[in-house]
């Protein structure tokens, strides 16, 4: 490992699968700590099996996936939620725990438990049970969650699909002030179009015909819209 590469995430030669068919052959990516990064590409494209295997969750066929400098596919479970926390794009709606006890998982701290609670949405919800929450909010609660496992990234898969307007204008509020707090947070995402203007983002990449390409960050999203149609 040297110093150039032991501040990011560098996915080099990566083949992946998704069932039997290949959606990434070869693919190189590149993303620096810090700040808001999306994934975005059609459905299929394979944005979010790129993103699982960014976060050591699915096995890759070839290549490699470092994380700071280190192989994302061999480190322990615990080495790996010490830098990594996964948010899925569906929160757990059947959970009869209550909002307290999914993020006591998380930490151990009831004062900071309580002190995130307030920050992504009321502290009320703490006697809840999951499966009494609107979509909206359990998805906040899981993103709660994961900024309570402190890890210094943070991937996030189709955060917002379920979502209905306010609760992603919800959702992006909190994402860009979890990110200006120092940590790096990687989305897969169709939902980007409204942010023109309203995000800075660090970094853009397009999944699709089996490779990854980096777009312009300050572009328009419309631009990257067209490429992806293209």
């Amino acid at each position: 490992m040297t110093e150039a590469n032991s501040h990011r995430l560098d996915a080099k030669d990566v083949d992946i699968c998704y069932g039997a068919e290949f959606v990434l052959r070869a693919s190189q990516l590149s993303i620096p700590v810090g700040g808001l990064h999306l994934l975005i590409g059609r459905n299929g494209a394979g944005k979010s099996s790129l993103l699982r295997s960014m976060a050591g969750l699915q096995a890759i066929q070839g290549g490699v996936i470092a994380l700071n400098g280190h192989n994302v596919h061999r480190m322990s479970s615990a080495e790996r939620a010490k830098r990594v926390a996964f948010v899925a794009s569906t929160p757990p709606r059947t959970s009869q725990l209550r909002v307290q006890e999914v993020l006591g998982l998380a930490s151990s701290s009831t004062a900071r438990v309580a002190e995130v609670l307030a920050m992504f949405g009321e502290t009320a919800w703490a006697q809840q049970r999951m499966d009494s929450l609107s979509d909206g909010q359990a998805q906040r609660v899981m993103f709660a969650r994961a900024v309570l496992q402190e890890a210094p990234w943070i991937f996030m898969d189709e955060p917002t699909a379920f979502l209905d307007v306010p609760s992603r204008k919800a959702f992006w509020k909190h994402a860009v002030d979890v990110a200006d707090q120092g940590t790096t947070i990687v989305l897969a995402t169709h939902d980007y179009e409204h942010l023109a203007g309203a995000v800075k983002l660090a970094s853009v990449h397009l999944v699709a015909s089996q490779s990854v390409k980096a777009l312009d960050p300050s572009g328009p999203p419309q631009g990257w819209t067209e490429r992806m149609q293209g």
